[in-house]
């Protein structure tokens, strides 16, 4: 529920820092990086640690030669090798381990390549021939196993932006973007051009599973990951007992075995989106994500709840901030940290934004989008759309005639959208919208 009156006092005004001055962070020499570290030390600000512990990473790994690291990357396509063949493999292309951010941004260049020729061939899709949209994808799970924000959120930000969301079947929460979009009654097409552009014509709002773009996806690759997640979440539960620590300190202290393609698959960005949003369950991986923002000159929106959830949480374990909110513009980085009170919005228990069992998800979310599902899981949607919105730079009509040098603060930008999310809801525009986007799915190619 939104706060009466607004209070911009509550927390600091967000951290501005330039791209190019960013950029130096990534240098390919370490004694660069560290002097841009340096000369970036009091602006990091809640990035300190996690870049202190990025930099120390990146000079004690020893990564395969580009041909190797690209056939241990493709192996993982191998529907017919093991879970153990496939851990160890993992375990090869662990980042900060194993490989760094210059290893990362290589894979990513070579998936995207493998991925374009597999469209062409077999759907004869031109990813430049698709119409301009927005993107979200969260890392594919979080350690509390919330409802589907990202998901939902993408249909309810689709109400005033287009957006075409990619996701897969659930390899660490309980279900997937694909499993609750399917529940909710919209089903896998065929990936063709036309079929995509008219949805986007016709309802702002397109879903393409992972799998129908030939990314990784063996059920032994997941199970694999699966596995990798079971020994990182194994890793928090243990030092968190043994150091008698709060979660939240846990999560935003302890480094965990990382899933390359928690990295690589989400953020891709296969099919060229305009902006795009992700979500990150550990610290340690915002620095990969945020290169990778950088190498393919991406805007958008980067977001970390310090409970270990990859999406902006409206509900956490401890009182203060709970949120790391990073956005990504043509010239510069805001950084904001807040809690859900920042938006306007009631904080709320963990258990409260809990993922249940499909049916249930899905009468929550169709009720969400009717309006009718008040308190915690409509706040945590709501807070997602609100960041797509930003992401995108979408304005208001009460606010298209301001002074362009007034600018908002970050802040100030995510209440206005969460305003305007909320009234969206309220008045029927989402639910009509999402009728609208199931009509479109199953309208065929005239």
């Amino acid at each position: 529920m939104l706060q009466e009156e607004k209070n911009y006092k509550d927390v600091e005004s967000h951290v501005k820092i330039e791209k190019g001055v960013l950029r130096e962070l990534f240098s390919k020499e370490a004694a660069l990086r560290e002097e841009a570290f340096q000369k970036l030390h009091s602006r990091l600000g809640p990035l300190h640690e996690t870049f202190e512990w990025f930099l120390q990473a990146e000079k004690s790994i020893q990564p395969p030669d580009t041909e190797q690291l690209k056939k241990l990357f493709d192996s993982c396509s191998d529907p017919d090798r093991s879970p153990e063949e496939l851990l160890e493999t993992l375990y090869a292309l662990e980042p900060g381990n194993s490989i760094g951010f210059q290893q990362i941004n290589m894979l990513v260049d070579h998936l995207r390549g493998r991925v374009w020729n597999y469209a062409r061939e077999k759907y004869s899709l031109q990813v430049e021939e698709i119409e301009p949209h927005d993107h979200v994808f969260g890392s594919g799970g979080d350690f509390c196993k919330t409802l589907h924000a990202s998901t939902a959120a993408a249909i309810v930000a689709s109400t005033f932006i287009p957006i075409c969301k990619t996701g897969t079947s659930n390899v660490t929460s309980w279900h997937g973007s694909t499993e609750a979009m399917t529940t909710l009654g919209y089903t896998q097409l065929p990936v063709h051009t036309a079929d995509i552009n008219r949805e986007l014509a016709q309802s702002r709002f397109a879903f393409i599973p992972l799998s129908a773009l030939g990314f990784p996806y063996s059920p032994n690759l997941r199970q694999a990951r699966k596995r990798l997640w079971e020994q990182a979440s194994k890793i928090l539960k243990d030092r968190q007992e043994a150091k008698k620590l709060s979660w939240q300190k846990t999560i935003r202290t302890t480094p965990i075995p990382m899933d390359i393609f928690k990295i690589v698959s989400p953020n891709a960005q296969v099919l060229k989106p305009r902006h795009h949003s992700t979500g990150v369950c550990s610290p340690y991986m915002l620095p990969y994500v945020l290169s990778l923002y950088l190498h393919l000159n991406s805007q958008g929106i980067i977001v970390f709840s310090y409970d270990g959830i990859d999406e902006f949480s409206t509900a956490s374990s401890e009182p203060g901030a709970n949120n790391l909110v990073i956005q990504v513009r043509e010239h510069d980085v805001l950084i904001l940290e807040c809690g859900p009170e920042a938006l306007g919005l009631k904080r709320s228990r963990i258990e409260d934004i809990s993922e249940k069992d499909l049916e249930t998800t899905r009468d929550v979310l169709q009720n969400i989008f009717a309006g009718k599902e008040e308190g915690a899981k409509q706040d945590f949607i709501v807070a997602n759309a609100a960041l797509l919105l930003v992401a995108n730079g979408y304005k208001q009509r009460t606010e298209e005639h301001e002074e362009a040098h007034e600018e908002k603060s970050l802040q100030e930008q995510l209440w206005n959208a969460v305003t305007r999310v909320r009234e969206a809801i309220q008045h029927g525009e989402v639910k009509e919208h999402f009728e609208n986007v199931l009509h479109a799915h199953f309208q065929p190619v005239l």
